[in-house]
């Protein structure tokens, strides 16, 4: 049976998003050719633990939610990538499968200046490799797990 895989996207930022969601498709495709990708467009980073959730608890093997929250001039940019990240930590735990994260929170990004929007970008291209990695690593590693 084909490896099923849920991808939570963040509609937000959705230039640097997108690099991310592509590279990570393209490395699993490269890795797991028979994988079965469904890819799940949210409005934004806080609502991927959910759909997560939901897609994990109807049959998908693995979630993986990619999403870019920054510091829209008041503090909360922070509290948010925290939120998402615990939660999709929480999520994994309750339902017992694997809900990766490449939710970037910068320290230092303005969305005036198309110089950042390309170089983040850019390093969502290189997250969704990892991301692709940490999948492949974690289905073994289950695997196993479950057979010692």
């Amino acid at each position: 049976m084909p490896l099923k895989i849920a991808v939570l996207s963040a509609s937000w930022n959705e230039k640097i998003v997108q690099s991310g969601e592509d590279s990570f498709v393209k490395a699993v495709k490269a890795s797991h050719p028979d994988a079965q990708i469904n890819i799940f467009k949210v409005p934004g980073s806080l609502e991927i633990p959910l759909a997560g959730k939901q897609a994990l608890e109807n049959g998908h093997d693995i979630a993986v939610g990619i999403g870019f929250v920054v510091n829209g001039g008041i503090y909360r940019h922070e509290f948010v990538g925290h939120t998402v990240v615990q939660s999709i930590l929480d999520v994994q735990l309750q339902v017992n499968k694997p809900f990766l994260s490449v939710v970037l929170t910068p320290q230092a990004y303005c969305e005036h200046l198309d110089i950042y929007e390309d170089m983040f970008a850019k390093h969502m291209v290189e997250k969704g490799q990892e991301a692709a990695r940490a999948c492949s690593g974690m289905i073994k590693a289950l695997a196993e797990v479950q057979a010692a």
